[in-house]
């Protein structure tokens, strides 16, 4: 102890790492004890044995059935259908139901092979089919396609999966009951269920992998508007199920469709008679033929609604005309027994402030996709929201149903191996969250990925949130959750994507986010398909860019462009601290609280002094000069933000009693990639302790303290000791004096919403520091994920920390795919390694 006293004399805040390091292995066995018990592979059914057994001839060609023991599951006609065209669409041919001519068994492999001549293209194809048993309940099947002679063909590749029996219903990632038709939901699964009870799962790999996008919008021009359905929609049938009339006609399958897109613009639509519409709000509506005219008196929405005559698993076009003083609002929502549900998702969403001109008729047409939506009708709402008086003409609005022309759109280039991965499940059908949880936990033992349940799913999610960018662009593309589709931001594909160690993923779309640089060298805040952006902030997105850059080179030993490495840094060093004092000063947060923006730039806020530290260090490790004096000054600067008397960080000095968890944030990078600590123990556990810990929840792991923590919230001196916002006391402007007030939003978003990402790296830091009850918290946030809201068993933006009901959780919240970096905070947690994670290669130091 004496040694220990001595370097704690020397510096006091490198001083406890020994004794930290004691401790973090002491609690992470403990931790990995737990969370095997708790979040481990509860869902994993030990009674299956899928078999795979060659069916057919040298004749009529070979195939595969796939068995459970000796119960027969699945029995295809043939492994897929290829439907082919040359670039010009002149030569079309297709094959159909292909199976093997050879085939050759190899431990728990089974591959189909065959050389096909296409006459109509002067090629050869050759195509291998392989089957891997990956473990009692899972199946690998890749389809591997090849030609070596015209530079590019147009191909769309589909898979019957055909039950061996008629199924007793089909099951869906969102319905235990599904009726057929085309599926596009939250996370692409879908499946049957035998008459024995049994559910046969089937899953695609990730769209990048299998070169599919599950995008249906695109932003309008001039950055307003909202989001618009695009006129090719691509992937509409990823996933199908047999319909009502062919399951009665004994047609049984669940099918994947690669490389098609629907040409709204080509084929077929018939328009649909409108019903009369209603007034909302206080306006006055006189109508002549096919033109609706409005006057706006003055409300926060004034205009028409129509039941629409809509029905699901159907594509439409909706278009008019606008004139007027007052933007356009349209809303398409769920309707059932006189209760608005939830707003359409794919197609036209968001549009609040379509712009019109009083002296001149615009445009609007967009598609929409309209999955399968029970019994529900359709509302449509079209007028102004702005709550301003004015006027609005509409005309001409039509409805139209379309049958779109079907193209091809994948490409199998000249001497190059393309593959479509697939995978099946099966095991016994428990309830519709159990599937839920093993469509996500296969899926990622499907790719060897290892670790708990918790993390099999969030590496899942990543998968499927991770595509091709456009149908003319391969390049992979990652949105941060459906509802965000079609943008990727930096600051969400950054958590996402360094939380994987394969290397094609991280160095393509870091050089995606390099090619956004300005003049300035500043990276770019999004890139959005089928649109520009402009958006370039002094956030931290330049900086988690550098450090993606210093990942990338000690996890790959890359070479980096040495230009753009340059022109970032100078940007970081000149934009937040053009006085060289060490001082971080900016128009914005550089956290993910980003709802306020200051003029002229601030140096109140501790996150940013965090970030532009660590932003320093690892410029230093890129290898500029950075001195150590001026490294100490910015460092020292973010260690001031913590008040002794209030014992929190300060996440704004004008408001004192506000306390975040992403104040922790840089405090965990550093740690994370420095092994260095910028705060000392008291710092960070003094903070923790004043974060409130809510939802208590009887059957969590821990159930004496709560499952989930606030993001932000506004700490007092009463018995409560904390309380949401409120419009007079908020640090975010007009937007929060908008939304925090009459506590309509109390433990939302970011007045108190919880935001596993943040806070697990925030109980992460403080194991770090030896907090006694980082550990519990990091179980209980887990269990949280999964279970809070049985409903929604997968990763999500927020959980709210105050509810009355989980029906008041915000569906747009789902599927969020930056969560999956807990896999690096349990890594600095000392619960997992690498090794676990299928694309890590070991680099010698």
């Amino acid at each position: 102890m004496k040694r220990l006293f001595i370097i704690n004399w020397l510096n006091p805040f490198f001083a406890a790492s020994l004794v930290r390091k004691i401790r973090t292995i002491k609690s992470s066995l403990k931790i990995l004890f737990l969370l095997f018990l708790v979040c481990g592979n509860t869902n994993f059914s030990t009674g299956q044995n899928l078999s795979m057994k060659i069916v057919g001839n040298e004749k009529n060609g070979y195939g595969v059935d796939i068995y459970d023991g000796n119960k027969l599951l699945i029995s295809n006609k043939g492994e897929f259908s290829l439907l082919m065209s040359n670039l010009d669409l002149s030569a079309e041919d297709e094959i159909i139901s292909w199976k093997g001519s050879s085939y050759k068994t190899e431990g728990k492999n089974i591959t189909l092979e065959q050389e096909t001549y296409l006459k109509e293209f002067d090629t050869n194809l050759s195509v291998k089919v392989n089957y891997e048993v990956v473990n009692p309940n899972l199946i690998k099947k890749t389809v591997t396609l090849f030609q070596p002679s015209i530079p590019s063909l147009y191909f769309t590749l589909i898979q019957n999966n055909i039950p061996a029996v008629s199924p007793k219903r089909y099951v869906t990632f969102e319905y235990e009951d599904f009726p057929g038709g085309f599926v596009h939901e939250l996370f692409p699964a879908a499946g049957f269920v035998t008459n024995e009870n049994m559910v046969i799962g089937f899953l695609t790999d990730a769209g990048y992998k299998n070169h599919f996008t599950r995008t249906t919008r695109r932003r309008f021009s001039g950055r307003g508007g909202g989001m618009v359905g695009m006129r090719i929609l691509p992937d509409v049938e990823l996933f199908t199920v047999a319909t009502q009339e062919e399951q009665s006609h004994q047609e049984n399958y669940v099918r994947q469709t690669f490389g098609r897109v629907y040409n709204l613009d080509c084929g077929k639509s018939s328009e649909l008679q409108l019903p009369d519409f209603s007034k909302e709000g206080d306006v006055i509506i006189q109508k002549s033929d096919s033109l609706i005219d409005m006057t706006i008196k003055s409300d926060a929405k004034a205009g028409v609604t129509f039941k629409m005559p809509m029905t699901g698993q159907k594509i439409y076009t909706l278009s008019f005309s606008t004139k007027g003083d007052v933007p356009v609002a349209v809303k398409l929502h769920r309707f059932n027994n006189g209760v608005i549900k939830d707003e359409l998702e794919h197609g036209i969403k968001y549009i609040d402030q379509f712009p019109a001109h009083d002296d001149e008729w615009t445009e609007f047409k967009g598609s929409i996709l309209l999955p399968y939506i029970e019994n529900d009708s359709v509302q449509m709402f079209i007028g102004t929201q702005s709550g301003k008086q004015g006027s609005l003409q509409i005309k001409n609005l039509r409805l139209e149903e379309n049958q779109p022309l079907k193209e091809s759109y994948n490409i199998l280039p000249i001497g190059e191996s393309i593959e479509k991965t697939t995978y099946i499940f099966a095991e016994p059908w428990e309830s519709q969250k159990d599937f839920m949880i093993s469509a996500q936990t296969r899926l990622a033992e499907g790719k060897k990925f290892k670790g708990s349940t918790i993390e099999k799913m969030l590496y899942a999610n990543l998968q499927m949130l991770t595509w091709i960018t456009s149908v003319d662009d391969f390049t992979p593309f990652n949105v941060p959750n459906m509802n965000y589709s079609p943008d990727m931001y930096n600051r969400d594909s950054f958590w996402s994507i360094i939380s994987t160690y394969n290397k094609e993923l991280n160095l393509s779309i870091w050089n995606q986010w390099a090619k956004t640089q300005n003049t300035k060298g500043a990276i770019g805040t999004i890139i959005t398909p089928y649109m520009g952006s402009v958006e370039v902030k002094d956030n931290e997105a330049t900086i988690e860019w550098l450090i993606w850059a210093l990942l990338n080179k000690r996890r790959f030993g890359i070479e980096l462009p040495k230009e753009k490495i340059e022109r970032a840094v100078q940007y970081v060093l000149n934009e937040f601290d053009e006085n060289g004092d060490g001082i971080c000063e900016s128009h914005f947060s550089m956290s993910q609280i980003d709802i306020m923006e200051y003029h002229p730039k601030t140096d109140r806020m501790a996150v940013n002094q965090g970030m532009f530290s660590v932003g320093l260090r690892t410029i230093k490790e890129l290898g500029f000069d950075i001195d150590e004096e001026y490294l100490a000054k910015a460092e020292k600067e973010y260690r001031n933000f913590y008040d002794p008397q209030r014992k929190h960080l300060l996440f704004d000095r004008d408001y004192p009693d506000i306390i975040t968890l992403t104040d922790l944030i840089p405090e965990f990078l550093s740690l994370w990639l420095f092994d260095r600590p910028l705060l000392t123990d008291e710092m960070v556990i003094n903070h923790l302790e004043q974060i409130p810990v809510l939802n208590k929840v009887e059957n969590s792991p821990h159930p004496e303290l709560g499952t989930t923590a606030p993001i932000c919230v506004r700490l007092t001196n009463d018995e409560q000791g904390y309380t949401y916002m409120t419009p007079e006391y908020q640090p975010f402007g007009e937007f929060g004096e908008n939304n925090y007030g009459n506590n309509a939003r109390d433990g939302l978003y970011y007045n108190g919403g919880s935001w596993l990402r943040a806070e697990y790296c925030a109980w992460v830091t403080g194991l770090k520091h030896g907090w006694e009850k980082a550990n519990k918290l990091m179980e209980n946030r887990l269990w949280a994920e999964i279970n809070l809201n049985p409903e929604m068993p997968y990763s999500k933006e927020f959980i709210p920390t105050k509810y009355v009901s989980t029906d008041e959780w915000w569906k747009s919240t789902r599927g969020l795919c930056w969560n999956v970096f807990i896999l690096m905070a349990n890594e600095l947690a000392g619960i997992r390694n690498p090794e676990m994670d299928p694309d890590y290669q070991y680099k010698e130091p």
